[in-house]
């Protein structure tokens, strides 16, 4: 069974709530594989709060727990009705403040930028989107406000490059925006034009960058080809591993890896600092005797006891039909090369033969 069914881009958050641990997830709304106005226009932005991570899940009734921080027809800090996608949205604590990055988009002018007529004039269009940030109020002592209450959240802003100009002025769209630290800098990464860029920003204004993007991750390969989107990043050992997804969303997902040194005040702007596999880390195929499809846009996080683990989600495919993806949560191993295995199997963490052991205690 899924982790959870129909929740795209999926994040699980591990966070501190005034002294109390708190775990939380947040996933783009799949519904019928239509992440762009689901469930009949209802649009909404679907965040889970526990005390475990099992708790979060549809199986333990996480699907009953879940709070809508954003519905369709919000406002962000411009004054624009946002009535459709809320992609992506990832947790992260910025400049002190737990803060969700994601990408609303709007309702679609009558033309496109090139002077021809928009299919979704007047409907929620998904070329509108672009890359915002919400916050979580604090109270005059600094403490955090309760993070299920949609009111303590500020307004959604949109983040913008230097000279305030949109992120993406050749296609308007900006999405899947992540959080990096390295050496004391902080850099935001997401997709534009189908590649991964990074820029630096200060965490005290977190909605403005502070240099110019660049492009750190093209789709070259077979497996990677038109597009390289979703990325996430973890340090292990003096090293970045930059995961993304690549190709299509589909059947066909694929994730890949990018690496930079860690922690040598490298320039993490510099295409030349990062080192690309040339072969996806996790691609379709069996999995404990089921197939797995389109695995893609994962995130690396923790589970109670500090353990890393990964979440992403996984195409729905049955008897021909497309349907939404799925989330699903794994342990994360490390090769004896040093690299992440994200698919081991279970009969791999834990030999059959050893899954019951007896032992005779003999008091003397």
């Amino acid at each position: 069974m899924p982790f959870a069914v129909e929740r795209a881009d999926p994040s699980v958050f591990a966070w501190n709530y005034n002294g109390e641990q708190l775990f939380m997830f947040i996933a783009t709304d799949d519904t019928d594989g239509n992440c762009v106005d689901p469930n009949g226009g209802r649009t909404h932005m679907p965040l889970r709060v526990a005390t475990s991570i099992a708790d979060l899940s549809d199986a333990a009734g996480g699907r009953d727990r879940e709070i809508d921080l954003l519905t369709r027809g919000d406002r962000n800090s411009e004054g624009r009705a946002m009535t459709g996608c809320f992609w992506a949205p990832e947790l992260h604590v910025i400049g002190g403040k737990l803060s969700v990055l994601f990408m609303p988009c709007f309702d679609g002018p009558a033309a496109d930028p090139d002077g021809t007529a928009n299919d979704r004039a007047g409907k929620p269009d998904m070329w509108t989107g672009r890359c915002h940030i919400m916050q979580l109020r604090q109270d005059a002592d600094g403490r955090d406000l309760d993070p299920r209450d949609p009111a303590n959240w500020t307004v959604p802003e949109p983040i913008l490059g230097p000279g305030e100009r949109i992120l993406n002025p050749v296609q308007r769209i900006s999405l899947d925006m992540t959080v990096i630290v390295d050496s004391g800098r902080w850099y935001y990464a997401w997709q534009q034009v189908g590649s991964v860029w990074i820029a630096p920003f200060d965490p005290d204004r977190p909605t403005r960058l502070t240099g110019e993007p660049t492009q750190i991750v093209v789709p070259e390969f077979a497996w990677d080809n038109m597009i390289a989107e979703g990325p996430n990043a973890f340090v292990h050992e003096g090293k970045i591993f930059l995961i993304y997804s690549g190709s299509l969303v589909g059947i066909d997902y694929t994730t890949g890896l990018v690496t930079a040194p860690a922690g040598v005040r490298a320039d993490l702007t510099d295409p030349a600092t990062w080192t690309k596999l040339d072969y996806p880390l996790q691609k379709s195929g069996m999995y404990n005797g089921e197939w797995q499809l389109g695995t893609g846009h994962g995130m690396w996080s923790h589970d109670e006891g500090g353990n890393l683990i990964y979440v992403f989600h996984n195409a729905e495919y049955d008897n021909g039909r497309y349907g939404g993806r799925d989330a699903q949560v794994r342990r994360v191993h490390w090769s004896g090369e040093g690299m992440p295995i994200l698919d081991m199997q279970r009969d791999e963490e834990l030999n059959p033969a050893y899954a019951g052991i007896t032992m005779e205690i003999a008091v003397r």
